[in-house]
Formats: structure tokens, sequence, C-alpha cells
């Protein structure tokens, strides 16, 4: 089965859902359990699946030309190719829960390539672990620049990161989740700053990262995959912003994971959540007003 993926001009995760949604299509169809991928790096996506990544129990080709398919998964049409999809391979509505059911099921067969195995087996993470997750490099906003730069219903103030990093130990401590804490980032500066802050603890693990500061994704493919399969070993998560990247690492997992989102948690600035919504809203119906007239 052919997968286009070069229209995704999204983050890495989406490649995970649009791939899970053919795999579901061939489990069903009983295909041959080959999937030709062809893809393009992204400024939001720099890496490759095909490069980091291997799928249980199916082959994956890696394709140099664009295939001849009518099928082109990109952020904006998820809802009206996937019905093309469904509607080309014979699923029909009835079946419509046993294929999103299967396809987020499939999820776990997403793996590692070898090298990316062996560095988070050389991480030797215990078998419970809370995992940090510190999401902050295109999501993060100040009091300068906030009503130029929400764009994302998903966004967090540079105060409120500090405010976690202060805080996130009170958290752990209120919720009974004394444990061995992962902590990983996509920002060089927050990493240092979280890792200062708990220097004393001698339950912390991290992988070492290689950070680029000037670049947009400040790491590599490498590992960010090694961070994110790590955080699908863990059995709960905070993340400053939750979002696709802890998602798919809960669906990945072979176990249950808890999500705590620091932008939902009650407390003195759960105000600028709201704020962060609602000029998005009123961004988007200014948008769409100005397409219509």
């Amino acid at each position: 089965m052919y997968i286009d993926l070069s229209k995704l001009t999204d983050g890495f995760s989406s490649k995970f859902k649009v791939i899970s949604f053919f795999l579901a299509i061939i489990s069903i169809n009983k295909l041959e359990k080959k999937i030709y991928i062809f893809e393009k790096k992204t400024k939001d996506s720099p890496y490759l699946f095909s490069d980091l990544c291997l799928i249980k129990n199916f082959k994956i080709i890696k394709l140099k030309k664009r295939p001849k398919t009518e099928i082109a998964f990109s952020p904006y049409n998820y809802e009206d190719e996937l019905i093309k999809l469904k509607n080309l391979h014979g699923i029909d509505f009835k079946k419509n829960f046993k294929f999103n059911s299967l396809s987020k099921k499939l999820y776990k067969n997403f793996m590692p390539n070898k090298k990316i195995t062996a560095k988070i087996e050389k991480l030797n993470l215990p078998s419970n672990f809370i995992a940090i997750h510190l999401r902050t490099t295109d999501r993060s906003l100040n009091i300068k620049n906030f009503l130029h730069k929400i764009q994302f219903q998903e966004m967090i103030f540079d105060f409120q990161i500090t405010h976690m990093i202060n805080n996130v130990m009170n958290f752990i401590n209120k919720k009974s989740l004394k444990n061995n804490i992962f902590i990983c980032s996509d920002s060089k500066f927050y990493k240092k700053k979280f890792l200062d802050k708990l220097k004393n603890k001698t339950n912390i693990i991290s992988n070492n990262s290689l950070f680029k500061p000037q670049n947009f994704r400040q790491t590599s493919g490498e590992d960010f995959l090694t961070e994110l399969f790590c955080l699908s070993k863990s059995k709960i998560i905070i993340s400053t912003l939750g979002g696709a990247v802890p998602n798919s690492a809960s669906l990945i997992s072979k176990k249950k994971i808890k999500i705590y989102k620091w932008t939902n948690i009650i407390n003195l600035f759960i105000f600028f959540r709201f704020l962060i919504l609602i000029i998005f809203y009123l961004k988007k119906f200014k948008s769409k007003l100005f397409i219509y007239f």
C-alpha cells in the first residue's frame, strides 16, 4: 500500500496518525503487510519516519518519487481524506468503530530503529517512573508577543513554564507520585533550567540530547524519537501542554498512562489558559469571516 506523507507539514506525531489509518485498512482487508512511504522533511518535522522507525509485522519500503495515489493527507484535510480512504477500500459506516479502535491499537506496532533502541537501553529506565515533558519552542509566549503569536489552542506563557519548573515537585508530592523521574524537552534552555532546579535529586533521568538552539527544531530526529519512546514506558506524564507527543506515547505504550496537562491544572495561572483559547477562537472566526466576505 502506498502512503504519501509529503503534504504533512505539521509535527512528527501526525505521521503516526496517518500511517495507523493505512495499517488498519491493511489489517481489516487482509492485504499484504507492506507499505511504500513517500515523505519530505519540513520545518515542523525535519526528519523522516522511514529513517527512524520500524513497524512490527510490516515491511517499510522508502520511495524516492511521489506515488500515483489519490490519498494525500495534510494538516487541513484529515476528515476528507479519511473518508476517501475508507470508501476506496470498502470500509462502510458499520465498520467505522472497528476501524477507529484498530487504528489506535496499531500504534503499538510502532518501534524505534536499532540505533534508537540501543540509546534507550543505555538509559536503563526503571520499570516505574514519572515522565516530565516540556514542550516549549514553538508554543511559548510572552507578554510582548502573545497577541501576535497565538496560533494554536495549546500554547503557554513563559512565566507558566517557570511556574511549572518551580512547582511540579510539589504537585508530584501532593499526588503521592514519588518515583523516579525522566525529563525531556525540545528546548535546551528549559531543560537545563529544570535539571538545575532538581540537581540535588538522585532519581532524575534524562537523555543526553544534542541541541541546536538556532534551529526551529532544536533536537535531532534520533533524540526526539528516543524521548518519545521513553515517554511510552512511563506510568505518568506531566506535560506543559499535553498534545500529540504525550498522546502518541500513550497509544504506543503497552501500559495505561495517566497524562497531566499543566495548563489545565487549577492554579493562579488558569486564567491564561482561557485567555489563550479566547484569542485563538477570535482569530479563527476573523479569518473565516475574511474568507467569506
